[in-house]
């Protein structure tokens, strides 16, 4: 896999599921959110939950691409549950095509130096 470009409300971040450290960022940021979204109560206010969900993303973006990510992505954004869901199906939907596109890439790379699928 190769670097790819994530781009999102004017920020270009850089991504390489192919390398080893980035990809344990990816799997730690994640098993993270996953944990402290059970941390967020029925007995909070409205307002509390709404604030601590989009603190989750934050933090998810931190997490994977550095700090002082997440300001830069909702720089001038609301918290708000649909301002923040449509920054997470992004990014969902550049990770899905970027692994897509990456195993095609290596699918073809093997298909062609196969050696049981050379033709003269």
């Amino acid at each position: 896999m190769k670097s790819e470009t994530w781009k999102v409300n004017g920020c270009e971040l850089n991504l390489d599921l192919g390398d080893a450290d980035v990809m344990e960022r990816y799997e730690n940021a994640f098993e993270a959110m996953a944990a402290e979204e059970g941390e967020i109560s029925g007995e909070m206010r409205q307002s509390e939950k709404i604030r601590a969900y989009c603190n989750l993303y934050r933090k998810l973006y931190n997490r994977i691409f550095g700090e002082g990510t997440s300001e830069k992505i909702f720089e001038g954004c609301p918290e708000n549950t649909a301002v923040y869901d449509e920054v997470y199906y992004s990014f969902l939907g550049f990770v899905k095509n970027y692994v897509t596109d990456s195993a095609r890439r290596r699918a073809e790379k093997l298909a062609k130096y196969n050696p049981l699928s050379i033709n003269d």
